[in-house]
């Protein structure tokens, strides 16, 4: 009994993963978590950042391009994994950029440009099923698919030293960030300082050289003058007069029993996170700065006599 010859095996229901593809993708991921952790990062910072600071700003920008950035090599990496055509589309746009890394981005980007637009490949990330492809077309995506394995190990070195240098300008550009936003929160203590005695100095014009409480400044209408005239106008707006915690820094406002002089007190609220000086003002118009607060001090005045602490400097 003869039996007829054995036909050619029939087609695997789907395609299996090429080793190419699956580093690429690996490589994608690592990148997509990267980023997102350095972005979600500086968001938290940038959530403790005085409101409106240009340090803030700053942070909150930097941690948006990262995020999206981030994003990016996420959805790369989904694509990839599932073989669709916006994974490849996304890893050559990646690779369109990094182009421009000249010498060695534009050798490796151009590598695997070449591997993703190798016939084969396409055909692997077309969405069709083994079973509607020709058998050349099937041998097409085997031969094409493993091809590029040691382009895409070079690639594996050049988005690895890629993610470095993302690791690398984040430890330099993270401490520049952190000083923007200390500098934008003493730059608002600092102003602040100055509203309060300009408005102590025009409360005290009119209340005959007494100095106001914050309930005074705020609200006039309930601190009348001597001759029991009324002004309208609030010296200070509340949002800047608020005691406690404010952009980073605690304020405290000390007066005597007579409201003959007043003390304006500013600290930073972390020493070292929030600011690095401390600020105080009396009715002497003069802001006082005490640099390097978290290591030399000196502690906030208790008492109003007192006036601000000794060894301060003027701010120019």
């Amino acid at each position: 009994m003869t039996f007829p010859p054995a036909g050619p095996p029939p087609p695997p229901p789907a395609f299996s993963r090429p080793f190419g593809v699956i580093l690429l993708g690996i490589l994608s991921s690592l990148a997509a978590l990267l980023c997102l952790g350095v972005a979600a990062v500086l968001f938290v910072v940038a959530a403790t950042s005085a409101d409106g600071s240009d340090g803030r700003v700053i942070l909150i920008v930097v941690a948006g391009v990262i995020f999206v950035i981030g994003a990016f090599h996420g959805l790369t990496a989904i694509g990839l994994f599932l073989l669709k055509e916006f994974g490849r589309v996304c890893q050559m746009i990646k690779s369109g950029i990094g182009l421009l890394g000249i010498p060695f981005g534009t050798i490796i980007s151009a590598l695997v440009l070449y591997y993703l637009t190798r016939p084969g490949v396409v055909l692997l990330f077309s969405g069709r099923p083994p079973a509607a492809m020709t058998p050349e077309e099937r041998d097409l995506v085997a031969r094409d698919g493993n091809k590029g394995v040691v382009m895409v190990i070079v690639a594996i070195m050049a988005v690895l030293g890629g993610i470095a240098m993302i690791g690398i300008i984040a430890a330099i550009a993270i401490p520049g960030l952190l000083r923007a936003r200390m500098s934008g929160n003493e730059a608002s203590a600092i102003a602040s300082l100055r509203a309060m005695s300009s408005a102590q100095a025009t409360f005290s014009s009119t209340h005959e050289g007494r100095y106001g409480t914050l309930a005074c400044l705020t609200a006039p209408s309930s601190c009348p003058n001597a001759d029991g005239s009324v002004v309208a106008v609030p010296f200070l707006p509340p949002s800047a007069a608020e005691p406690g915690q404010r952009s980073g820094y605690r304020f405290r406002l000390l007066l005597p029993a007579d409201q003959g002089h007043f003390v304006y007190w500013a600290e930073p609220d972390n020493a070292g996170v929030t600011g690095m000086r401390a600020f105080c003002v009396t009715e002497a118009s003069t802001i006082q700065e005490y640099r390097d607060y978290q290591t030399n001090g000196p502690f906030a005045p208790s008492d109003p006599e007192q006036g601000c602490p000794a060894n301060g400097r003027p701010l120019m």
